[in-house]
């Protein structure tokens, strides 16, 4: 017969640990800045042309990065900022050609100067061009939407796609300098393609969310096409798993830009950080959909990480240390073997 001992434990694994599970988890959920979003997902790879979507709605606990310090790019994959308006943006009609080309314009000078605005951040793009821009729309007819899928903007074999079509974009310029650049990117030159995202007006809804870098699996990224030839089949589709960490901005303003990455060359696996993301709808979301907001991918040239010491210095201090440490270790003999 079992032990009074083993029944006991047999009693509290049945019965009062899932209770103390389910405390834990919504204890979680409610935690200041926490709430609930809904996001789809895509399958991975079949046959066409495009990734084929789940019927599963995942509900995705997301903390609002107010309640926190503002992420580290190289750490989570995206950061944002604020008290950054669009100067002159005002004088454009909205959605026009020239109101298009200047956040196009801002946004390369913003991944320019990231250097100076995000203090640890180890590169810098000493070069940068913005392409492939466009707005996503819930108040005009026919206007893109925003994606409620879970996903990065390229797999490795999409990054590749991506760089050429910026190569071809670049080459085909009258400007000198655009077409150096776009020798730099296939030169094997440190490459990164980062995403700047901004709102044109408060964000009421569809909000934006990111997960962080450092929560993925390997696993979690789902099948890619090999053979990428647009936009669509370019994308790494994930899976979501619970353990992922999501983040959204609440009310994000015009002003404020998220910053994302997407690929870089100069990873091991040469592509690196692609963050995954998806716009999410919030648990208590009411009314039509009004989002409106603009998004840009950005390649840029980085300048390899400042070497601290120059290797003539470094060999004088390790020669240093090393005649110091003798000298150490000869007097601790000395005194252990006096004559």
């Amino acid at each position: 017969m079992p032990s009074s001992f083993s029944q006991k434990l047999a009693f509290f694994i049945l019965f009062y640990l899932p209770a103390i599970c389910g405390s834990i988890s919504k204890r979680e959920l409610r935690a200041p800045g926490t709430v609930v979003g809904k996001v789809g997902s895509y399958l991975g790879a079949r046959t066409g042309y495009s990734y084929p979507v789940g019927n599963t709605i995942h509900h995705v606990p997301l903390r609002d990065l107010r309640s926190m310090e503002v992420p580290d790019l190289e750490t989570y994959g995206f950061t944002y900022v604020s008290n950054k308006p669009v100067e002159g943006l005002e004088n454009f009609a909205e959605f026009s050609h020239e109101h298009k080309a200047t956040l196009e314009a801002d946004s390369a000078k913003l991944v320019q100067e990231l250097g100076s605005l995000i203090l640890t951040l180890r590169t810098r793009a000493n070069r940068a061009f913005a392409f492939g821009g466009g707005y996503r729309d819930h108040t005009s007819p026919g206007s893109t939407r925003p994606v409620s899928r879970i996903h990065s903007d390229m797999s490795l074999e999409g990054a590749q796609w991506w760089k050429t079509l910026a190569h071809t974009l670049l080459s085909g310029s009258r400007d000198p300098k655009k077409v150096d650049f776009a020798k730099s990117i296939l030169d094997g030159e440190n490459v990164v393609i980062y995403n700047v995202w901004r709102p044109l007006d408060t964000v009421r809804d569809n909000h934006l969310g990111f997960c962080s870098w450092d929560s993925l699996l390997e696993e979690d990224a789902l099948q890619s096409y090999p053979n990428p030839s647009n936009a669509g089949d370019a994308l790494q589709p994930w899976r979501y798993r619970e353990g992922q960490q999501w983040f959204f901005l609440s009310k994000q303003k015009s002003h404020e830009a998220f910053i994302f990455k997407q690929h870089d060359d100069g990873a091991r696996d040469k592509h690196g950080v692609n963050v995954p993301h998806a716009s999410f709808n919030l648990e208590g979301d009411q009314g039509p959909p009004t989002r409106k907001s603009f998004e840009v991918k950005v390649i840029a040239i980085i300048d390899p990480p400042p070497i601290t010491k120059s290797p003539s210095r470094l060999r004088k201090h390790i020669k240093s240390f090393s005649t110091q440490f003798n000298r150490m270790t000869s007097r601790n003999i000395d005194e252990r073997n006096p004559r």
